[in-house]
């Protein structure tokens, strides 16, 4: 399976390298273009490092900050954002990122929300992924699910 992990802190890396273990094709993505070449060179913080040096070599991940690339045939998307601020501005976040979802997805997918009150939040990611859908005119299929504790490291 194909997922895509919508940041890079700590427990998305946990979270990912999980999934990984598991088979998954696991690929990262965040907005900082810095870090994520010095991930790719081998240049971690204390967090990434504790994380990151324990992947395996055959474990399918990668890092990337083109989103349109890593939602290409992905079947699973965690929007790991604001797991646990529900400030109005995180929530703009989570809803940007819910935007390009919509603008970049080619599939049917599943888009897990991690928050720890998520359910509040799975509608208003809907709607706003299906309007992108609908600017686009494509009629893809997907499944928003509150899911905070999914594997939570």
């Amino acid at each position: 399976m194909k997922i895509s992990v919508m940041g890079i802190e700590y427990n998305h890396l946990l979270s990912g390298k999980a999934l990984a273990e598991m088979g998954n094709e696991v690929t990262y993505v965040s907005k900082d273009n810095k870090r994520i070449d010095n991930i790719k060179r081998g240049y971690y913080n204390a967090d990434e490092a504790m994380v990151i040096k324990k992947m395996s070599s055959k474990e399918s991940i990668d890092f990337t900050t083109n989103l349109k690339e890593a939602l290409s045939n992905t079947n699973m998307c965690f929007i790991a954002e604001g797991i646990t601020d529900e400030s109005e501005e995180n929530m703009k976040k989570v809803l940007n990122t819910a935007k390009m979802v919509g603008e970049y997805m080619n599939n049917h997918m599943f888009i897990i929300d991690r928050s720890v009150d998520s359910q509040s939040r799975v509608g208003k990611i809907k709607e706003t992924i299906q309007e992108e859908l609908k600017k686009r005119n494509k009629n893809i299929t997907f499944e928003v699910i509150a899911n905070p504790n999914f594997l939570r490291a």
